[in-house]
């Protein structure tokens, strides 16, 4: 199957999740979890003893052999083995959950990158554009120097104004270059993996309206459906089971130890059983710590909770102020967008000269590349939302790909 030319960031999430080390090293941590269910589910194997013993000293003619064996065959009692099972289930759904969470972390870094990658090719574009302009500028310049209409002095202003946005498109195409190199590092792949390829930039082009941000719900549905919240959960899930385990130990396993012996013709059947006293300690340290433990894991679960509604609570005002920066941005533009529609109409109409209109043109050009700036600070703190929420604002597949990465093995 021949891919796609067009990558949007539901594309470049989709390789993420195959190729990123990270994701690698969660389905691997998550690996072992799931065979730690195995470990903990054994039950212990019996041993057996045998003890052939020769007596030398034998008064009578007898055989002078004595052959005993017996079989030590251990009974786990409180229901021990459950609550192993128990803890390894939870630390499994704990390494699962993190898959996602994973995942989660790296979609976000990706979409920085890519947001890095169209910001350093609009940005160049734009830088291009206002050379284009400028040197037109200069041009005419020094054809008003060449007749004695204006000074030395505006046209070396305007020289310079060429070399310095001269510098910066080389700048522009160094950024352009390395923003490629960020973008691939994020998908887990080397640079050589996006050659060929075409980046659709529409999801990044304007931020979304501010209504379809789930405002109201937000804390909820974070506090709900993230999957480090939900990791967190278990791995408390994981320490009571703990615990109940240590409660359990109090109570010793038994071994039952039945046995035969032959001795100079007799058969001799023993019954035997061998169990721990448990009088110097009743495991209280062990299960002091399971107690420490599961208050750590629960304090750690409210403090993530804490930190989620703030982050939350941050990255909602920030997002409301740079939206409504945004919209003054593209007032800002329709403003310059009209200003330069009536010079254009001025010029044709033979009123201006052409520099005044050269002069509109980089005043737009200037206005489209600080929207530009904003544009990508209003994109930044909507990626600072997504990752709070672990949930995308504006595509339903991005959701259904991260769901289902726990279950992705990868490329091997």
């Amino acid at each position: 199957m021949t891919p796609p030319k067009t990558w949007n960031i539901d594309r470049l999430t989709l390789a993420a999740i195959y190729y990123h080390p990270d994701l690698a090293l969660a389905r691997a941590q998550a690996q072992s979890a799931n065979a730690a269910i195995k470990t903990a589910g054994q039950r212990p194997n019996p041993s057996i003893t045998i003890s052939p013993t020769w007596i030398r000293n034998l008064a009578t003619a007898a055989i002078p052999w004595i052959a005993a064996s017996s079989i030590s065959i251990p009974i786990e009692t409180a229901g021990k083995r459950d609550f192993r099972i128990g803890k390894a289930e939870h630390l499994a759904d704990a390494a699962r959950l993190r898959i996602a969470d994973a995942a989660w972390l790296v979609r976000g870094r990706l979409r920085l990158a890519l947001l890095e990658a169209y910001s350093a090719q609009e940005a160049e574009r734009l830088v291009h554009q206002q050379y284009s302009i400028q040197q037109a500028i200069n041009q005419r310049l020094e054809q008003q120097l060449a007749i004695g209409e204006i000074s030395q002095l505006e046209v070396t202003r305007s020289h310079l104004a060429v070399n310095q946005l001269k510098l910066n498109e080389n700048a522009a195409r160094k950024r352009v270059a390395e923003s490629a190199i960020l973008l691939a590092s994020a998908m887990g792949v080397p640079i050589e993996g996006l050659t060929g390829i075409d980046l659709d930039f529409s999801d990044l082009s304007k931020p979304p309206a501010l209504q379809t941000i789930p405002v109201s719900n937000m804390k909820e549905h974070a506090l709900l459906t993230r999957p480090d919240v939900l990791a967190a959960l278990a791995d408390y899930a994981a320490a009571q089971s703990a615990l109940q385990l240590e409660i359990a130990n109090q109570y010793p396993n038994i071994q039952a130890n039945p046995g035969y012996a032959w001795e100079m013709g007799e058969h001799r059947w023993t019954l035997g059983a061998t169990m721990q006293l448990p009088i110097l300690h009743q495991n209280q340290g062990p299960i002091a710590e399971a107690e420490a433990k599961r208050r750590e894991f629960a304090v750690r679960f409210e403090s993530l909770q804490m930190r989620i509604v703030s982050d939350i609570d941050r990255a909602h005002s920030g997002v409301a102020a740079v939206l409504a920066k945004w919209r003054d941005a593209e007032k800002q533009i329709q403003l310059q967008q009209q200003n330069l529609s009536s010079v254009q109409a001025q010029y044709q109409a033979g009123e201006i000269d052409h520099l005044t209109l050269l002069g509109a043109e980089l005043e737009k050009a200037i206005a489209e590349r600080a929207q530009l700036d904003v544009l990508v600070e209003t994109q930044q703190a909507l990626n600072g939302l997504e990752d709070t929420l672990r949930q995308p604002l504006g595509s339903t597949l991005t959701d259904t790909l991260i769901a289902d990465s726990a279950n992705r093995k990868g490329l091997q």
